[in-house]
């Protein structure tokens, strides 16, 4: 229950963020923000079904709507810059489709439990239409994605340099707290498929 609600808060604060980086400036890619706005809102329904007002199916259809418009976003860039279309910003592109379809499935596989669980997160055996071995393949996938993040967080002082206020860690600067957003989330992602599995 504490880790529950951990994530959640966590969650929240990252979905907060991705407002603000909308109505705002400093994101290097804003384009993606909406989309990630919607899988932050469905991970905090998920793990607190009992404070979420919409239904699995409109649920899905805003994920699957997640899904499609970076989608095209991506098959647009790949059109006018094929050997450059995964660098820089782009590169979240395929790791936010993959996790926005995975939210949709789960979303209306886990629906119908949670009605009668009344916990948060997901509890073992709720989803039985999905094979535990993709579960744990994709919880797998998160956790090295968030693995990696906190890797990129770390700040990495050049030989000999001194760590000032203005060079801090990068996770002070936008697009750090941008990478920061997206591991926590990647972590909510890892903790929910392994409650599956």
């Amino acid at each position: 229950m504490i880790a529950t609600a951990l994530l959640i808060a966590l969650t929240g604060f990252c979905t907060v963020h991705c407002v603000l980086v909308v109505v705002g400036r400093g994101c290097p890619d804003r384009r993606l923000e909406p989309a990630e706005i919607v899988m932050g809102l469905a991970m905090v329904g998920m793990m607190a079904p009992a404070f979420d007002p919409l239904s699995p199916v409109l649920w899905a259809a805003l994920l699957t709507a997640s899904v499609v418009w970076p989608t095209l976003l991506l098959a647009g860039r790949l059109g006018r810059h094929p050997r450059t279309a995964f660098e820089g910003t782009w590169s979240h592109y395929p790791h936010h489709v993959l996790s926005a379809a995975v939210m949709a499935a789960l979303v209306l596989c886990v629906a119908p439990a949670h009605q009668h669980a009344g916990g948060g997160a997901a509890h073992g055996g709720v989803v039985s239409t999905v094979p535990e071995w993709a579960l744990l393949a994709l919880a797998a996938y998160f956790l090295g994605y968030a693995v990696r993040g906190v890797g990129s967080l770390l700040p990495r002082p050049a030989a000999g340099a001194r760590l000032t206020r203005a060079g801090g860690p990068a996770v002070l600067t936008s697009s750090g707290l941008v990478s920061a957003r997206r591991t926590v989330m990647a972590m909510g992602m890892f903790y929910m498929l392994l409650a599956m599995g």
